[in-house]
């Protein structure tokens, strides 16, 4: 019979485990509670487990963004980066007045004395 605590193989003859010293003859109950109370933990280790790689995955994927972030520099003031196709894209300063145009009301306006 094995151990539920160490997983040792003992006789089927002895009432207590040779290696650990836990009790062997469980009732059903016990060996119930038992084995569910170990899936639990199994199950709050795993989860454990996979939140601290999440967490580091995370930092990870951070600090390479700030890396890239500070690596890539700034462009020179009051120039603007214009994405192209080709390799040669550079920084050109683009000049750029917004005038909008005002159109005569549709509703006439009247005022009116009393």
């Amino acid at each position: 019979m094995n151990c539920l605590q160490c997983n040792h193989s003992n006789p089927a003859t002895v009432q207590y485990c040779q290696q650990c010293g836990a009790r062997l003859d469980l009732t059903q109950e016990e060996i119930r509670d038992t084995l569910i109370g170990r899936a639990q933990k199994e199950r709050a280790d795993k989860t454990s487990q996979n939140a601290r790689q999440a967490l580091l995955f995370g930092i990870v994927i951070f600090l390479m963004g700030l890396t890239l972030f500070y690596a890539a520099g700034t462009p020179p003031m009051g120039a603007t980066y214009l994405p192209s196709a080709s390799a040669g894209a550079e920084y050109v300063e683009i000049k750029y007045k917004y005038e909008p145009v005002l159109e005569k009301a549709i509703v006439p306006f009247k005022t009116e004395r009393k």
